[in-house]
């Protein structure tokens, strides 16, 4: 089965390092979800499902912890590329969903 590659985003990649300096069992939390999510995206564990966009188009939201995503979407132009959009709380001042 092939590995899908991951893009980061410069607005996932500030959250990245933000949300994660200070503590590193959300980070390893964080990079095994990345991993899963490299082979698949649709694991159960990930709980991934459609999210609202505010810009119309189709992404996905996949659970790291109870509280904390990883909104994402698959590149239109390459195949098996997906593009890290943004990482945070499903609730409170650090919410993904605005």
């Amino acid at each position: 089965m092939n590995q899908y590659r991951l893009r980061f985003t410069k607005p996932f990649e500030r959250r990245y390092v933000k949300l994660l300096k200070k503590n590193r069992q959300l980070k390893e939390k964080v990079d095994k979800t990345l991993e899963i999510l490299k082979n698949n995206p649709f694991s159960p564990s990930l709980d991934t499902h459609k999210a609202l966009s505010r810009k119309g188009g189709e992404v996905f939201s996949s659970s790291v912890t109870g509280d904390i995503r990883i909104v994402w979407h698959f590149d239109k132009l390459e195949v098996l590329v997906i593009i890290l959009l943004d990482l945070g709380g499903h609730s409170g001042s650090k919410k993904v969903y605005r």
